[in-house]
């Protein structure tokens, strides 16, 4: 295996800065699980909220007050992330697993990445150091990410975890 390359690095770095903004400055979605999981992108909104009134939106999870710019930054940075992890899936999944799942979110109207911030469609960009990447007729992924940090979830009732970072 050949040692990392200075943009492999910096790819790393800001892949690391993605998710720990996320987890940093946005609204912890299960604050009594252990570490942290950040959501990006559709929501149906709070869970409380009887499902018969839920209107899909566009989360507002920030939870520090932070200017526009700084918000939007970061959900460019969380579109290009979902983008390149979704377009890595895409193209080392077999077919007969992505292409009904594209069909389904097609046929159901499901939107693609989106939030406040970023438009729905194709293209990102992306910011290594001095180099600016961009990818402008990649598609958005679907609608929804989350950003987690030493996040655990409650396999049994009795408490037992599950750690994700485990797995990864």
């Amino acid at each position: 295996m050949s040692p990392p390359t200075l943009d492999s690095k910096a790819f790393y770095n800001w892949m690391a800065g993605v998710v720990d903004f996320g987890c940093d400055y946005r609204r912890n979605q299960r604050p009594t699980h252990p570490g942290v999981m950040s959501q990006v992108g559709v929501t149906l909104g709070a869970r409380h909220i009887p499902a018969s009134q839920r209107q899909l939106g566009y989360g507002v999870s920030y939870y520090r007050k932070l200017s526009d710019e700084v918000k939007a930054t970061h959900d460019e940075d969380a579109v290009a992330a979902s983008g390149i992890f979704w377009s890595m899936a895409i193209s080392t999944m077999p077919t007969e697993v992505t292409a009904p799942m594209i069909k389904n979110l097609s046929e159901c109207g499901i939107p693609h990445m989106a939030t406040r911030y970023v438009a729905p469609g194709k293209g990102f960009h992306l910011q290594l150091g001095e180099r600016h990447m961009v990818f402008p007729d990649v598609s958005h992924a679907p609608p929804e990410l989350y950003l987690t940090r030493g996040y655990s979830a409650y396999v049994y009732p009795c408490c037992m975890t599950f750690i994700w970072s485990d797995f990864l």
